[in-house]
């Protein structure tokens, strides 16, 4: 059998989840393609879904604040249907060598209609009494920041778009795409689909499909391990997320008791090693657990004494050599109406819900209106025209 639609969006996590969410309500006939039996099989359902404004780069900062305001009306904006949004704020404590690029930041981001403060230690240590605040130079909060519940938030864009005609199409690897009449052929694994257009959000394994179109793609697919824990019963409940900028680590306590650490260190990315995302260690090493763990100890030194390690699990990446991503439209490479959404490099999650919004003009309008979205297209890779953040740190971005 073969399928007909006139929009194939290929990939089922977050983003092409939201994709299809915007499409669909925006009236146009639309299909979901994922190799997955269920929604949110792949990376999305190993991220850590932190939501925050603090980006340096302005145009990501306004998707993220824009993203943010979606997380934080969810249930409005999809009636019935929840994210998990918890807010939790967030610090993020700096060294002296970036003390100037937050203070500047924080300023850009103000201007865009976020909040977000300098606190001195005095107020750190009240916001977060077991944070040991004394290595930073300079702290900033965003009292608004939060995480959501990753494989909720996709399946929630999902039913929410079926709700308004759109088809879903599961355990559907797409094999080969070629061109068909005024639009493509998708061959996958549980059969054709022909799509006038076809937005390809394919996260770590798009570097594949765009070298089947003769594409080269500047995007390597990295490993990001992550370790859980358990809190003692005097560090409960909600807290503040932690960006620790000294070490390049990550600290999100969840629920009642988990914590859950990660790393934000830019050498992950530019020298780890390239996987395969259908094959790749998927536990933590032990190695990766201890210097985890030894962040988290002298940023919390109640960890140190009272925490315990649980588990550790690792994701994958989609990520370009700016550690941005890739939005456009194909036709500089002769791939008319072949949409892209690819090389997220960490983003993905808390940026969903306006990337939906931006793919959905781009394919039903030819444009995206509201801001200018062409610093993000493939070609500025070849043009030497990459993104640059503020601070060295790639998913601060």
């Amino acid at each position: 059998m073969e399928a007909r639609t006139d929009v194939a969006v290929v990939g089922a996590g977050s983003t092409g989840a939201s994709v299809l969410y915007h499409l669909a309500e925006a009236a146009t006939d639309c299909l979901l393609i994922d190799q997955g039996e269920q929604i949110a099989s792949g990376q999305t359902s190993r991220s850590t879904a932190l939501v925050r404004t603090h980006y340096t780069v302005e145009t990501v900062a306004r998707m993220a604040l824009l993203s943010y305001n979606f997380f934080r009306c969810f249930e409005k904006n999809l009636p019935g249907r929840s994210a998990g949004y918890v807010e939790t704020g967030l610090l993020i404590g700096v060294d002296s060598k970036s003390e100037k690029a937050v203070k500047d930041n924080m300023v850009m981001l103000r201007g865009l209609g976020a909040i977000t403060d300098l606190v001195d230690m005095e107020e750190a240590r009240r916001l977060e009494p077991f944070l040991d605040p004394s290595p930073f130079a300079a702290l900033v909060f965003e009292p608004h920041a939060g995480y959501a519940e990753p494989s909720a938030t996709a399946s929630a864009f999902v039913s929410a778009a079926k709700e308004h005609g759109a088809k879903t199409m599961m355990g559907a690897r797409v094999i080969k795409i070629t061109r068909s009449g005024n639009g493509y052929r998708l061959d996958t694994a549980a059969g054709g689909v022909v799509a006038r257009k076809v937005v390809l959000a394919t996260g770590p394994w798009s570097k594949p499909i765009f070298a089947s179109l003769g594409i080269g793609l500047p995007m390597k697919a990295v490993r990001h391990p992550v370790a859980i824990y358990r809190r003692p019963p005097e560090y409960p409940g909600t807290r503040p997320v932690i960006f620790d900028l000294v070490n390049a680590g990550y600290y999100k306590p969840e629920g009642r008791q988990s914590l859950i650490v990660g790393s934000l260190e830019l050498e992950l990315d530019i020298s780890g090693t390239e996987v395969d995302p259908d094959g790749y260690r998927t536990d933590i090493t032990s190695e990766e657990m201890t210097k985890l763990s030894g962040w988290v100890m002298g940023a919390l030194p109640v960890m140190a004494s009272k925490g315990v390690y649980e588990r550790g699990y690792a994701g994958v990446y989609d990520n370009t050599p700016d550690e941005q991503p890739v939005i456009d439209e194909l036709s500089d490479y002769g791939f008319e109406n072949l949409f892209c959404l690819v090389g997220l490099s960490g983003h993905g999650f808390k940026l969903a819900p306006e990337f939906g919004r931006i793919m959905a003009a781009l394919v039903n309008e030819g444009a995206f209106k509201d801001y200018d979205v062409s610093p993000f297209r493939l070609r500025r890779f070849t043009e030497g025209k990459l993104l640059k953040s503020r601070y060295e740190f790639g998913t601060i971005g």
